[in-house]
Protein backbone atom coordinates (compact mmCIF):
# COMPACT_ATOMS: atom_id res chain seq x y z
CA UNK A 1 0.00 0.00 0.00
CA UNK A 2 1.32 3.20 -0.89
CA UNK A 3 2.35 5.56 2.22
CA UNK A 4 2.22 8.85 0.20
CA UNK A 5 -0.91 11.03 1.74
CA UNK A 6 0.85 14.45 1.10
CA UNK A 7 -1.79 16.03 -0.89
CA UNK A 8 -3.55 18.91 0.77
CA UNK A 9 -7.00 19.80 0.60
CA UNK A 10 -8.38 22.91 -1.13
CA UNK A 11 -11.51 23.29 -3.34
CA UNK A 12 -9.87 21.78 -6.26
CA UNK A 13 -9.15 18.82 -3.94
CA UNK A 14 -11.58 17.58 -1.60
CA UNK A 15 -11.44 15.14 1.09
CA UNK A 16 -14.03 12.80 1.78
CA UNK A 17 -14.87 11.13 5.31
CA UNK A 18 -17.00 8.30 5.71
CA UNK A 19 -18.41 6.84 8.36
CA UNK A 20 -20.13 3.65 9.05
CA UNK A 21 -22.06 3.23 12.26
CA UNK A 22 -22.94 -0.19 14.10
CA UNK A 23 -27.07 0.33 14.52
CA UNK A 24 -27.51 -2.85 15.95
CA UNK A 25 -29.80 -3.48 19.28
CA UNK A 26 -26.45 -4.41 21.50
CA UNK A 27 -25.54 -0.54 20.67
CA UNK A 28 -28.22 0.68 23.79
CA UNK A 29 -25.49 -1.28 26.37
CA UNK A 30 -23.55 1.15 28.45
CA UNK A 31 -20.35 2.27 27.10
CA UNK A 32 -16.53 1.24 29.21
CA UNK A 33 -18.95 0.81 32.57
CA UNK A 34 -20.81 3.55 32.29
CA UNK A 35 -24.45 4.18 32.09
CA UNK A 36 -23.88 5.76 28.92
CA UNK A 37 -25.49 4.30 26.28
CA UNK A 38 -23.15 3.43 23.30
CA UNK A 39 -24.95 4.86 20.88
CA UNK A 40 -25.35 7.99 22.49
CA UNK A 41 -21.60 8.32 22.74
CA UNK A 42 -21.41 7.65 19.01
CA UNK A 43 -24.20 9.96 17.88
CA UNK A 44 -22.52 12.85 20.29
CA UNK A 45 -18.81 11.86 18.42
CA UNK A 46 -20.68 12.31 15.15
CA UNK A 47 -22.41 15.28 15.72
CA UNK A 48 -19.20 17.16 17.17
CA UNK A 49 -17.12 15.90 14.13
CA UNK A 50 -19.47 17.49 11.89
CA UNK A 51 -20.21 20.92 13.50
CA UNK A 52 -15.98 21.49 13.99
CA UNK A 53 -15.52 20.59 10.22
CA UNK A 54 -18.67 23.50 9.34
CA UNK A 55 -16.63 25.59 11.81
CA UNK A 56 -13.28 25.14 10.38
CA UNK A 57 -14.51 25.19 6.76
CA UNK A 58 -15.80 28.86 7.32
CA UNK A 59 -13.37 31.62 6.00
CA UNK A 60 -14.93 34.74 6.72
CA UNK A 61 -17.51 33.80 4.16
CA UNK A 62 -21.30 33.13 4.44
CA UNK A 63 -21.01 29.97 3.81
CA UNK A 64 -18.06 27.12 4.40
CA UNK A 65 -15.54 26.36 1.48
CA UNK A 66 -16.30 22.91 0.06
CA UNK A 67 -13.01 21.07 1.83
CA UNK A 68 -14.93 18.13 2.41
CA UNK A 69 -18.04 15.10 1.52
CA UNK A 70 -19.19 13.28 3.92
CA UNK A 71 -21.12 10.31 4.07
CA UNK A 72 -22.75 8.52 7.17
CA UNK A 73 -23.94 5.02 6.59
CA UNK A 74 -25.32 2.79 9.23
CA UNK A 75 -26.35 -0.94 9.36
CA UNK A 76 -28.63 -3.39 11.05
CA UNK A 77 -31.17 -6.24 10.57
CA UNK A 78 -34.37 -6.47 10.83
CA UNK A 79 -37.36 -8.89 13.20
CA UNK A 80 -36.33 -11.35 10.06
CA UNK A 81 -32.86 -10.72 10.09
CA UNK A 82 -32.63 -9.36 6.95
CA UNK A 83 -30.05 -6.41 6.58
CA UNK A 84 -30.87 -2.77 6.83
CA UNK A 85 -27.74 -0.99 5.35
CA UNK A 86 -28.09 2.87 4.29
CA UNK A 87 -27.65 6.31 4.64
CA UNK A 88 -27.51 7.27 7.93
CA UNK A 89 -28.49 11.23 7.58
CA UNK A 90 -32.10 12.56 8.75
CA UNK A 91 -34.36 15.26 7.89
CA UNK A 92 -33.60 17.42 4.40
CA UNK A 93 -30.86 15.22 4.18
CA UNK A 94 -32.30 11.52 4.24
CA UNK A 95 -31.37 9.34 2.09
CA UNK A 96 -28.27 11.01 0.88
CA UNK A 97 -25.18 8.52 0.19
CA UNK A 98 -22.59 11.57 0.05
CA UNK A 99 -23.21 15.02 1.31
CA UNK A 100 -20.74 18.51 1.10
CA UNK A 101 -19.90 20.24 4.38
CA UNK A 102 -21.80 23.23 2.50
CA UNK A 103 -24.89 21.02 2.44
CA UNK A 104 -24.20 19.77 6.21
CA UNK A 105 -23.99 23.26 7.17
CA UNK A 106 -27.70 24.52 5.32
CA UNK A 107 -29.56 21.17 6.53
CA UNK A 108 -28.72 20.09 10.17
CA UNK A 109 -31.81 18.04 11.39
CA UNK A 110 -32.58 20.34 14.28
CA UNK A 111 -31.31 22.71 16.67
CA UNK A 112 -31.37 21.84 20.49
CA UNK A 113 -31.07 24.80 22.93
CA UNK A 114 -30.02 23.97 26.91
CA UNK A 115 -30.17 26.11 29.77
CA UNK A 116 -26.16 25.49 31.56
CA UNK A 117 -24.51 27.36 34.67
CA UNK A 118 -22.07 29.67 33.24
CA UNK A 119 -20.02 29.31 36.33
CA UNK A 120 -20.78 32.54 38.11
CA UNK A 121 -24.36 31.67 39.27
CA UNK A 122 -25.98 32.50 36.69
CA UNK A 123 -27.61 30.61 33.69
CA UNK A 124 -26.25 30.57 29.87
CA UNK A 125 -28.26 29.18 26.78
CA UNK A 126 -26.09 26.76 24.91
CA UNK A 127 -27.12 25.60 21.01
CA UNK A 128 -26.10 22.22 20.13
CA UNK A 129 -26.51 21.50 16.18
CA UNK A 130 -27.38 17.72 15.33
CA UNK A 131 -27.18 16.00 12.39
CA UNK A 132 -27.86 11.97 13.36
CA UNK A 133 -29.67 10.45 16.05
CA UNK A 134 -29.36 6.99 17.11
CA UNK A 135 -31.79 4.49 16.03
CA UNK A 136 -30.88 0.99 17.26
CA UNK A 137 -32.18 -2.44 16.63
CA UNK A 138 -31.39 -5.44 15.01
CA UNK A 139 -28.42 -7.17 14.23
CA UNK A 140 -24.83 -6.53 13.09
CA UNK A 141 -24.43 -7.15 9.20
CA UNK A 142 -21.13 -5.89 8.93
CA UNK A 143 -20.08 -7.52 5.63
CA UNK A 144 -23.65 -6.04 4.12
CA UNK A 145 -22.21 -2.26 5.60
CA UNK A 146 -18.75 -2.51 4.35
CA UNK A 147 -20.06 -3.78 0.63
CA UNK A 148 -22.50 -0.50 0.34
CA UNK A 149 -19.88 1.83 1.01
CA UNK A 150 -17.85 0.71 -1.96
CA UNK A 151 -19.78 2.10 -4.67
CA UNK A 152 -19.55 5.39 -2.52
CA UNK A 153 -16.06 5.72 -2.28
CA UNK A 154 -15.34 4.51 -5.32
CA UNK A 155 -17.75 7.01 -7.36
CA UNK A 156 -15.96 9.48 -5.61
CA UNK A 157 -12.53 8.32 -6.00
CA UNK A 158 -13.23 8.52 -10.02
CA UNK A 159 -14.42 12.26 -9.29
CA UNK A 160 -11.47 13.09 -7.71
CA UNK A 161 -8.16 11.04 -8.59
CA UNK A 162 -5.43 13.65 -6.89
CA UNK A 163 -7.47 14.07 -3.75
CA UNK A 164 -6.56 12.34 -0.38
CA UNK A 165 -7.82 9.35 -0.71
CA UNK A 166 -11.16 8.75 1.53
CA UNK A 167 -11.03 8.05 4.76
CA UNK A 168 -14.13 5.53 6.25
CA UNK A 169 -14.14 5.52 10.17
CA UNK A 170 -16.06 2.01 11.08
CA UNK A 171 -17.39 1.92 14.79
CA UNK A 172 -19.19 -1.16 16.09
CA UNK A 173 -19.55 -3.50 18.98
CA UNK A 174 -19.94 -6.75 18.06
CA UNK A 175 -19.03 -9.66 15.83
CA UNK A 176 -20.56 -9.62 12.21
CA UNK A 177 -23.49 -11.88 12.29
CA UNK A 178 -23.24 -12.37 7.91
CA UNK A 179 -20.21 -13.43 7.51
CA UNK A 180 -16.48 -12.83 7.26
CA UNK A 181 -15.97 -9.19 6.88
CA UNK A 182 -11.85 -9.16 5.47
CA UNK A 183 -12.76 -9.75 2.03
CA UNK A 184 -14.98 -6.44 1.98
CA UNK A 185 -12.91 -4.60 3.70
CA UNK A 186 -9.99 -5.52 1.75
CA UNK A 187 -11.49 -4.67 -1.34
CA UNK A 188 -12.25 -1.29 0.11
CA UNK A 189 -9.24 -0.97 0.64
CA UNK A 190 -7.72 -1.37 -2.46
CA UNK A 191 -9.53 1.65 -3.95
CA UNK A 192 -7.22 4.69 -4.25
CA UNK A 193 -6.21 7.91 -5.74
CA UNK A 194 -2.83 9.11 -6.84
CA UNK A 195 -2.34 9.94 -3.48
CA UNK A 196 -2.76 6.72 -1.86
CA UNK A 197 -5.10 3.77 -0.87
CA UNK A 198 -8.19 4.53 1.18
CA UNK A 199 -7.48 4.75 4.67
CA UNK A 200 -10.12 2.49 7.10
CA UNK A 201 -10.26 2.81 10.70
CA UNK A 202 -11.81 0.94 13.11
CA UNK A 203 -13.18 1.09 16.53
CA UNK A 204 -14.46 -1.47 18.74
CA UNK A 205 -17.13 -0.36 21.74
CA UNK A 206 -17.84 -2.33 25.09
CA UNK A 207 -19.12 -2.37 27.97
CA UNK A 208 -15.91 -3.20 29.45
CA UNK A 209 -14.49 -0.60 32.41
CA UNK A 210 -10.59 -1.74 31.18
CA UNK A 211 -8.50 0.64 29.38
CA UNK A 212 -8.67 0.66 25.52
CA UNK A 213 -6.04 -0.52 23.34
CA UNK A 214 -5.16 2.42 21.05
CA UNK A 215 -3.12 1.68 17.45
CA UNK A 216 -2.20 -1.52 18.27
CA UNK A 217 0.60 -3.19 16.09
CA UNK A 218 -0.11 -7.26 16.27
CA UNK A 219 -3.12 -8.70 17.44
CA UNK A 220 -2.02 -11.25 20.08
CA UNK A 221 -2.56 -8.89 22.61
CA UNK A 222 -6.34 -8.06 21.50
CA UNK A 223 -8.97 -10.08 23.15
CA UNK A 224 -11.66 -12.16 21.05
CA UNK A 225 -11.11 -13.33 17.24
CA UNK A 226 -13.88 -11.20 16.04
CA UNK A 227 -11.51 -8.03 17.56
CA UNK A 228 -8.34 -9.12 15.75
CA UNK A 229 -10.12 -9.03 12.71
CA UNK A 230 -11.13 -5.64 13.38
CA UNK A 231 -6.98 -5.27 13.41
CA UNK A 232 -6.42 -7.32 10.11
CA UNK A 233 -9.20 -5.24 8.64
CA UNK A 234 -7.53 -1.82 9.97
CA UNK A 235 -4.98 -0.02 7.25
CA UNK A 236 -1.78 1.31 8.54
CA UNK A 237 -0.96 4.03 9.85
CA UNK A 238 0.54 6.79 7.87
CA UNK A 239 3.67 8.85 8.91
CA UNK A 240 1.38 11.79 9.15
CA UNK A 241 -1.19 9.80 11.10
CA UNK A 242 1.26 8.49 13.87
CA UNK A 243 2.80 11.87 14.04
CA UNK A 244 -0.50 13.47 14.94
CA UNK A 245 -1.82 10.47 17.18
CA UNK A 246 2.47 11.13 19.06
CA UNK A 247 1.40 14.77 19.56
CA UNK A 248 -1.42 13.74 21.46
CA UNK A 249 -0.04 11.26 23.83
CA UNK A 250 -0.06 7.90 22.36
CA UNK A 251 2.86 5.67 22.13
CA UNK A 252 2.54 4.26 18.92
CA UNK A 253 4.78 1.28 17.91
CA UNK A 254 6.11 1.08 14.40
CA UNK A 255 3.44 -1.01 12.25
CA UNK A 256 0.40 0.40 14.10
CA UNK A 257 -2.65 0.17 12.75
CA UNK A 258 -5.71 2.34 12.61
CA UNK A 259 -7.66 0.49 15.23
CA UNK A 260 -9.01 1.04 18.66
CA UNK A 261 -10.20 -1.62 20.80
CA UNK A 262 -12.82 -1.08 23.96
CA UNK A 263 -12.69 2.65 23.33
CA UNK A 264 -14.66 5.11 25.60
CA UNK A 265 -16.41 8.24 24.90
CA UNK A 266 -13.14 10.27 24.76
CA UNK A 267 -11.08 7.61 23.05
CA UNK A 268 -14.06 7.90 20.14
CA UNK A 269 -13.80 11.34 19.35
CA UNK A 270 -9.56 11.14 19.74
CA UNK A 271 -10.05 8.29 16.53
CA UNK A 272 -11.80 10.64 14.35
CA UNK A 273 -10.03 13.30 15.45
CA UNK A 274 -6.55 11.32 14.27
CA UNK A 275 -8.21 9.56 11.52
CA UNK A 276 -9.40 12.65 9.59
CA UNK A 277 -6.49 15.54 10.79
CA UNK A 278 -4.13 13.54 8.90
CA UNK A 279 -5.21 14.91 5.79
CA UNK A 280 -4.40 18.35 6.61
CA UNK A 281 -1.12 20.04 4.79
CA UNK A 282 1.81 19.74 7.06
CA UNK A 283 4.22 20.48 3.84
CA UNK A 284 2.87 23.82 2.98
CA UNK A 285 4.12 27.24 3.46
CA UNK A 286 2.42 28.92 6.22
CA UNK A 287 -0.14 31.06 4.79
CA UNK A 288 -1.80 34.34 6.51
CA UNK A 289 -5.25 32.71 8.12
CA UNK A 290 -8.58 34.55 6.97
CA UNK A 291 -10.97 35.65 9.57
CA UNK A 292 -12.26 32.88 11.73
CA UNK A 293 -15.58 33.14 13.70
CA UNK A 294 -14.03 30.88 16.44
CA UNK A 295 -11.13 32.70 17.05
CA UNK A 296 -13.06 36.16 17.08
CA UNK A 297 -15.16 35.02 19.43
CA UNK A 298 -12.33 34.03 21.90
CA UNK A 299 -10.51 37.40 21.28
CA UNK A 300 -12.77 40.39 20.13
CA UNK A 301 -10.73 42.90 18.67
CA UNK A 302 -11.40 46.31 17.33
CA UNK A 303 -12.58 46.57 13.67
CA UNK A 304 -9.36 47.52 11.49
CA UNK A 305 -8.18 47.92 7.81
CA UNK A 306 -7.72 44.38 7.38
CA UNK A 307 -9.04 42.72 4.84
CA UNK A 308 -11.03 39.77 6.73
CA UNK A 309 -14.21 39.99 6.40
CA UNK A 310 -16.74 39.87 9.80
CA UNK A 311 -17.86 36.33 11.02
CA UNK A 312 -20.63 35.12 9.18
CA UNK A 313 -23.89 34.94 11.20
CA UNK A 314 -24.14 30.94 11.53
CA UNK A 315 -22.67 30.08 13.68
CA UNK A 316 -23.34 32.98 15.83
CA UNK A 317 -19.28 33.84 17.41
CA UNK A 318 -20.71 35.05 20.55
CA UNK A 319 -22.28 32.03 21.52
CA UNK A 320 -20.11 29.74 23.46
CA UNK A 321 -18.96 27.05 21.04
CA UNK A 322 -17.10 23.96 22.62
CA UNK A 323 -14.06 22.41 20.42
CA UNK A 324 -12.96 19.23 20.06
CA UNK A 325 -10.46 19.78 17.13
CA UNK A 326 -9.06 21.96 14.75
CA UNK A 327 -8.40 21.10 11.05
CA UNK A 328 -5.55 23.36 9.45
CA UNK A 329 -6.64 24.48 5.55
CA UNK A 330 -5.22 25.98 2.87
CA UNK A 331 -6.62 29.39 2.11
CA UNK A 332 -7.60 28.68 -1.53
Amino acid sequence: MSLRYHQSIDRSHPACVLFLLDQSLSMVDGIAGTARRKCDALAAAINRFIRDLTLECLKGEDKPRHYFDVAVVGYCTDEQGRPIVGSAFQGPLAGRDIVSVVELFDNPLRVEVKEVDDGDGGIRKKRTFVWYDPVPRGGTPTVAGLEFCYPIAANWVARHSDSFPPMVIHITDGEANDGDPELAADSLKQLATSDGNLLLFNCHLSERNDPPLVFPAGEFDIPGEDSRMLFRMSSLLPEKCIATAQAKGFDVPPGARGMVFNADSTTLIQLIQIGTVISKDQHSKRRKRPCNPLRLRRRPVEPSSSSCKPPPPWPDPSRPVEVCRRITLPSN
